[in-house]
């Protein structure tokens, strides 16, 4: 059977029979219970609807937290180095992945991957990373995505994606990866309609309408260049450099890399770092260029809004509200945008 644009409707009894199809060739990750990560998906009905936007963010599988970059070992004559990624096994493909962090992914592609030299370790990952997405209709009091070039149907960078429907399910296959997949349970799917059609844009047109934040982002962005402008001087006051905003941003990837010796034996480690922690550019002189949290906050602000336009065309923000949601002190980005897009 065949369906107009690769759309097809299922219910879920449909779904979780292509979540299991995939789950035969394919290591099949989605959100655990409470929201809190991606875990390994051991039954498809462990599955949770509506799939909640996790706490921390699909990037883990892409850039992990720490990783061995690799190892070496100078007791033989030839010291021998082993790289520790050897890229074997299967695709892990995540499960629920909203569109925020799916347009999270496509930033850190423009990162890792756009550019030469390209990045191995995160090259392979996302070579064995495959995407089934699920539109949200039931955005966060913090979402703002729709302000920074996202929405709740961003689908870019996504293999497969799902809408929740009244009692049944719009399945999209976009790559040819998703193409297959479906094409393997196509017997448990039937074509969409122009029914189908329509109350998926109202859906989306609803869920829209419920994120409240509307930032002016481009005016925001036209000030941005004045760097020693005394807003500057207000915004980090309660910040307590800890650093939760950056580790749980989907495009955050500021690393540092460590060496560990034993004897003659050792390794190379990649572990996430933050722009707001007090040692993040401090210079083995003792020097610090950024000595306060106001140069932290505003390096923050920047490479977000400004640098990455400049450097990737590209905000990189995608509106999720991790930092709004989860900040200690209540700091909020949309406050410090809005308040940039006021000031004279």
């Amino acid at each position: 059977m065949t369906s107009t644009n690769g759309h097809y409707i299922c219910t879920r009894e449909g779904l979780n029979v292509l979540v299991g199809f995939v789950g035969e060739q394919n290591t099949v990750y989605a959100p655990d219970a409470d929201g809190l990560k991606f875990v390994h998906l051991r039954d498809v009905k462990d599955i949770q609807l509506p799939l909640p936007r996790v706490k921390i963010s699909p990037k883990e599988f892409l850039l992990p937290q720490t990783e061995c970059l690799f190892a070496f070992d100078k007791r033989s004559p030839d010291a021998e180095f082993r790289d520790a990624n050897d890229g074997g096994g299967k695709n892990n493909v995540l499960v629920g992945v909203c569109p925020c962090d799916a347009r999270a992914i496509v930033l850190l592609d423009k990162v890792f991957l756009g550019q030469d030299p390209q990045d191995p370790y995160y090259k392979m990952r996302r070579e064995r990373t495959k995407i089934i997405g699920m539109a949200c209709t039931h955005p966060a009091l913090s979402c703002f995505c729709t302000s920074v070039d996202t929405g709740p149907d961003y689908s870019d960078g996504i293999d497969i994606f799902v809408t929740a429907m009244e009692g049944r399910f719009m399945i999209e296959a976009i790559t040819p990866w998703g193409k297959e997949m479906v094409h393997g349970v196509q017997s448990m799917m039937h074509p969409v309609s122009e029914k189908d059609v329509a109350e998926k844009s109202a859906l989306m047109q609803d869920a829209k309408a419920k994120i409240n934040a509307k930032i002016e982002i481009k005016s925001a962005l036209a000030k941005l260049d004045d760097f020693q402008s005394p807003w500057w001087d207000r915004y980090h006051q309660k910040c307590l450099g800890c650093g939760v905003c950056t580790f749980l941003c989907p495009t955050c990837h500021c690393f540092d890399i460590t060496d560990e010796t034993i004897g003659k034996q050792g390794r190379r480690i990649r572990t996430w770092d933050s722009c707001q922690y007090s040692l993040f550019t401090a210079h083995a002189s003792g020097h610090n260029p950024r000595p306060t949290q106001k140069e932290r906050m505003r390096q923050r602000i920047m490479h977000k809004f400004n640098y990455s336009v400049k450097n990737f065309n590209s905000l990189f923000c995608v509106g999720c509200g991790r930092c709004v949601q989860y900040c200690p002190v209540n700091l909020d980005i949309r406050n410090v945008l809005q308040d940039i897009v006021e000031a004279s």
